[in-house]
């Protein structure tokens, strides 16, 4: 994690691992052309990479040596969701709960990064 002497967070990268096994990376940059974010999920078989938004999924087999897209239904888009479900259109698929997780890893994020990127449980 660097903030580049910002009051927030500029740059960020972390990696986990699951209680299933599976490691998992998140990378963020702020201070690039272009503001991005994305997850990956690495497996035996596979690793998927997503960005955080849901705009877009790419899986890489065992064996390829590149990712390709996979065929996702349209998505609403991140504030025309939000809008359906504050009028009541469509369930929250976002309850809570998810955003107290993310909260938490967040928090291990950050004591990892004051402690010079130590593994931390969440």
């Amino acid at each position: 994690m660097d903030n580049r002497g910002a009051p927030v967070d500029i740059i960020t990268t972390a990696m986990g691992r699951l209680k299933s096994g599976l490691m998992v990376t998140i990378g963020a940059c702020g201070e690039a052309v272009a503001l991005a974010a994305d997850v990956k999920v690495f497996g035996e078989k596979a690793t998927l990479q997503t960005d955080i938004w849901g705009a877009w999924l790419r899986v890489q087999r065992k064996g390829s040596r590149r990712f390709v897209p996979v065929r996702l239904p349209p998505s609403l888009g991140v504030w025309q969701q939000f809008l359906a479900v504050r009028s009541g259109a469509i369930e929250n698929p976002s309850p809570p709960e998810l955003g107290l997780r993310l909260a938490k890893l967040w928090d291990a994020i950050k004591l990892s990064a004051e402690q010079g990127g130590r593994p931390v449980k969440v």
